[in-house]
């Protein structure tokens, strides 16, 4: 709030600090609602990008209405910039509401739509066997009477019917309905009236991977609106109008342009304290033996390496001490790499946002051991000989 007192640009800008505030709020009921699934869909890879990718194009959104609703009340009826703590009494309303009961109801909602996800993906795997889905009741001891229809008429259709795209159990807020698999045959009554989402819920987050629609109201209406694309140049602009470009908010060159290129200059600050603190340094685990290098290598690998918490894993690297002491050493097993020198890749199990990665570490024919890297996929187990 200072730094829009002071004068910070809400209009083309988002607030790099809130942003990231924001969307661990969000990505915190992401996990959870995943973690809740039955059977989570630990090897979808895509699946858990496109939902943190939505998550920071929604937090994102959210972060610049918010600066600019803030901004618009910097100025009194006279034309004169308010006290700050004047401007502070006008936008306690903005600001209880966008980072606390609207954020709470946005968490819940992730929890929620994150975990119909997930069972949407398993749907879809087992549509052979079980090829039908049957709305359930709600379990909210305060249940809304929208979806009520729906689980008193038995509603059940196939998975690929395309009433799923645009209605499902958590397109309207704080809805706790669910859907179950079953063989049993499809009941489709004719007077059915599909209820009508609410904004920014229309869309099944287990299909497209979006946690929230582009509809919703932080969003705009059109790409000439968007504080992403009006900063974007005349060049792109022209290039935008000649092919007919739709609205497509969470596959957008603009805003992507505009949140990555915020976090390349995190890494770039990262690298850089990582090689003045790290660099040259070494680290201990308790269960294992002998002391693991830090070397230029090992800083550069850590930061290029992908990862469906990117910018989460590169920041764990700046306390890659406390974080390896707290990890579990699993085992090592031969390095394959073609390499010169490199024998052994020792692993390390930790958790970010709630999911397990592994730290690398490799070691060489001298029995040097260097921090190497950091992974997020489980193949990197396959040939582990326990320690």
């Amino acid at each position: 709030m200072r730094k829009v007192y002071n004068g910070f640009d809400t209009s083309g800008n988002v607030d790099d600090a809130l942003w990231r505030e924001v969307l661990r709020v969000i990505n915190e009921g992401t996990v959870e609602g995943l973690a809740r699934a039955k059977t989570p869909p630990t090897h979808d890879r895509l699946f858990y990008q496109n939902l943190r990718h939505s998550n920071e194009v929604f937090a994102a959104f959210k972060v610049h209405m918010m600066g600019e609703d803030m901004a618009a009340k910097l100025i009194d009826k006279d034309g004169n910039l308010k006290p700050f703590d004047k401007w502070l009494h006008d936008v306690s309303g903005i600001t209880s509401h966008q980072v606390g009961s609207w954020l709470r109801t946005e968490y819940d909602t992730a929890v929620i739509r994150a975990h119909a996800a997930a069972d949407w993906r398993e749907f879809e795997r087992n549509k052979d066997i079980l090829p039908n889905l049957r709305w359930m009741p709600t379990t909210s001891p305060e249940p809304e009477s929208s979806h009520r229809r729906y689980w008193q008429m038995k509603l059940t259709l196939p998975v690929d019917d395309p009433f799923w795209n645009g209605h499902h159990p958590g397109d309207r807020w704080n809805c706790k309905c669910s859907l179950e698999a079953t063989d049993e045959p499809v009941n489709h009554p004719a007077d059915l009236e599909p209820t009508v989402p609410h904004r920014g819920l229309e869309n099944n987050p287990g299909k497209d991977g979006h946690t929230f629609s582009d509809r919703h109201p932080y969003f705009p209406d059109k790409c000439s609106r968007c504080f992403a694309y009006k900063k974007s140049g005349f060049k792109n602009r022209v290039k935008t109008w000649f092919t007919n470009r739709q609205k497509d908010c969470y596959n957008c060159p603009f805003i992507d342009g505009c949140l990555y290129g915020t976090e390349k200059g995190e890494i770039k600050d990262i690298k850089k304290k990582a090689r003045l603190t790290l660099q040259g340094s070494s680290l201990s685990h308790p269960d294992f033996n002998g002391k693991i290098a830090i070397s230029r290598r090992s800083i550069d690998e850590w930061t290029n390496q992908p990862h469906i918490h990117y910018a989460e894993k590169n920041r764990m690297l700046l306390y890659i001490d406390e974080v390896l002491k707290q990890s579990s050493y699993l085992g090592h097993k031969q390095d394959k790499s073609t390499k010169p020198g490199s024998k052994w890749v020792h692993i390390f199990e930790t958790r970010i946002q709630g999911d397990r990665s592994w730290i690398v570490v490799k070691e060489y024919q001298d029995g040097t051991k260097i921090l190497y890297s950091i992974s997020d996929g489980e193949s990197i187990l396959i040939g582990l000989k326990e320690k």
